[in-house]
């Protein structure tokens, strides 16, 4: 009978030969079927199975070709039921044949199956090995009770420490993870390979400092380029990216093709500002072809920033043949104003026969916002089709076009139609109602808010647009009411908190409740002049001027146009703690916008 060839890993050296002896009987007991754990037996009396030779009807017909061959075969082969007890070497490699059957069968259930077999005989962890990577791979979750198993047996092997361990950060088990690799480096504290995973594992589960730390313990023999470079990443997620740059140049140094180090080091130097060190090393990668779409806008990118536009340029023509790609790199050459190149890109895209709305949408952009021309932005609009998935925002784009060059009757007719079209979209309506306010068709655009309130209730920003509404044409307790509304369903609204802090101020009425609405509304949205101003106009009210003055003083720092309101609120409280100066000042600085109330500041002045 041919010797039997064990595959990987059991076909190695000392291991192979001590099985050599039992493999002719093995093969012989096993080959004729394995499922499972399941070899051909015959149960005999007593109850136990007893393995048995194949019958002479289930062998090949090996002799039926020659003369006599059948009379030969019955003449020397007569079936026997032998009763034969396996040997130690021969449950070995059944166990070990059952669970790769199983895994060339991709019978998950088979091999779990043969882990019984497998956990009763004295298997060599490899065999474990190759079929926790198996299940691995299949993303199996029965990978945990497997690897489990077979780490009861063979606590102190690495290789399968390591593949749990996996499991368990790849299924979000991290703290369980490293506490499992902390035990296995209690036992083994020298290992690489462990201290390796270890922080690999910590910085997975930021942990930066502990795995830094334990980076720092390995000896200068220690430091592979592997080591540098996930010492590299915990330094970054310190923010220590100096301490980092010289750990991913050694990692670079070690391994010069180390592509996940050269990218690393790439962005960094990004982030220190070098451009010109991170386009040399973007130029390694290009070449390497590694990541060729992401790596050349990067290249673009780094020579925007070093004001090389020509050269930015002739990386984009080097990168693919991709419409996402090129638009990618126009939106870079936007960023960095260069206008002219982009709208140039741009028109060559749609000369090739480009039809993505977003080209459209720029090139109307451009033709608007650097060129005023709002008849060409219209017609590059036009010419996306109306059932565009991006119709919304081509109508809502036409409308602001309209209003910024004031023909708010046409962005009007825009926006209505747009309401007809995409009745569930707020926005339209929002716009609509500001755009009959500016026009001063305050009935029109206070029913239009009523409409819209109804139909989103639970729009903030459209019932504090109400509020607004009703605030300026006088009726203050329907707009405290809407206002209060809002703090009912959103208490962190720093507006609404503004509105009705500010309103019990004015009315002198609650004052600590305002006060504490107001406090609450500046930690929300701190330095917001406005909002400070309600807070100090509060305190003036409660007669706390002098923390009332120190507000005030913020107040007018926090904006460079102060409203007049603001100026004369400074005015009145540094007039009550007798710094006339200052408050002469303060109402000159109001009268400067040309308030409604400009007649009473001046006979304040007169008084001064």
């Amino acid at each position: 009978m041919d010797t039997l060839t064990l595959p990987h890993p059991l076909r190695s050296g000392g291991l192979v030969r001590r099985w050599l002896p039992c493999l002719t009987l093995a093969a012989t007991l096993v080959l004729a079927g394995c499922s499972g754990c399941s070899g051909p037996r015959k149960e005999k009396a007593g109850g136990q199975d007893t393995p048995m030779l194949a019958s002479a009807a289930e062998l090949p017909d090996a002799t039926a070709s020659e003369p006599g061959g059948e009379a030969v075969l019955a003449e020397t082969v007569t079936p026997l039921a032998i009763d034969v007890k396996p040997t130690p070497e021969a449950e070995i490699t059944y166990s070990y044949l059952c669970a790769i059957r199983a895994i060339q069968h991709d019978d998950e259930q088979g091999l779990l199956e043969a882990m019984n077999g497998l956990k009763s005989t004295e298997v060599p962890p490899e065999v474990w090995l190759e079929g926790g990577v198996w299940l691995m791979g299949r993303k199996s979750l029965a990978a945990a009770a497997y690897l489990e198993e077979a780490l009861r047996l063979w606590p102190e092997n690495l290789s399968l420490t390591l593949l749990y361990t996996e499991f368990l950060a790849e299924h979000n088990l991290p703290d369980r993870a490293i506490q499992t690799m902390q035990d296995y480096l209690q036992r083994h504290p020298d290992i690489v390979e462990a201290k390796m995973e270890m922080a690999l594992l910590l910085v997975k589960s930021k942990r930066y400092a502990d795995a830094d730390a334990l980076f720092a313990g390995l000896s200068q023999q220690q430091r592979t380029p592997m080591v540098e470079y996930y010492h590299a990443r915990a330094l970054i997620g310190m923010h220590r990216q100096a301490d980092a740059l010289p750990h991913l140049q050694m990692a670079v140094k070690g391994m010069p093709d180390f592509v996940e180090a050269l990218a690393e080091l790439a962005f960094l130097y990004e982030q220190m500002n070098n451009m010109r060190e991170a386009r040399n090393v973007y130029e390694k990668l290009h070449n390497m072809d590694f990541a060729p779409r992401e790596v050349t806008l990067r290249l673009i990118s780094c020579s925007l920033r070093l004001n090389q536009p020509d050269r930015a340029l002739r990386y984009m023509r080097q990168g693919p043949e991709d419409p996402q790609f090129k638009l990618a790199a126009v939106h870079l050459f936007l960023g960095a104003k260069c206008y002219l190149i982009a709208e140039g890109l741009l028109k060559q895209m749609v000369e090739a026969g480009s039809q993505n709305p977003d080209v459209f949408m720029l090139l109307a952009e451009l033709a608007y916002e650097h060129g005023r021309d709002v008849d060409r932005a219209i017609s590059w609009l036009d010419r996306i089709p109306p059932k565009s998935s991006v119709a919304p925002k081509v109508s809502m784009m036409r409308a602001e076009l309209l209003a910024n060059n004031g023909r708010d009757k046409d962005a009007l007719e825009v926006l209505s139609n747009a309401r007809v079209r995409f009745p569930e979209m707020a926005e339209f309506a929002d716009m609509q109602i500001r755009l009959l306010a500016r026009g001063k068709q305050m009935d029109a655009a206070l029913s239009t808010a009523r409409q819209a309130q109804k139909i989103w209730p639970a729009n903030t920003d459209l019932s504090f647009l109400l509020g607004s509404l009703l605030d300026e044409m006088g009726d203050k307790k329907g707009a405290y009411a809407v206002m209060e509304g809002i703090l009912q369903t959103q208490p962190e609204n720093y507006q609404a908190l503004n509105y009705v802090g500010y309103t019990l101020a004015e009315e002198n009425r609650d004052l600590e409740r305002a006060l504490s609405l107001l406090i609450k509304a500046d930690s929300i949205s701190p330095n917001q002049s406005y909002i400070v101003d309600s807070l100090a106009w509060t305190l003036f009210k409660m007669g706390r001027n002098d923390e009332a003055l120190a507000q005030i003083r913020r107040a007018v720092t926090l904006s460079d146009k102060v409203d007049a309101a603001i100026w004369e609120h400074y005015g009145d409280i540094a007039l009550v703690k007798g710094l006339k100066e200052e408050a002469r000042k303060a109402y000159m600085k109001a009268l400067e916008s040309r308030p409604v109330n400009a007649d009473a500041l001046r006979q304040r002045l007169s008084k001064l």
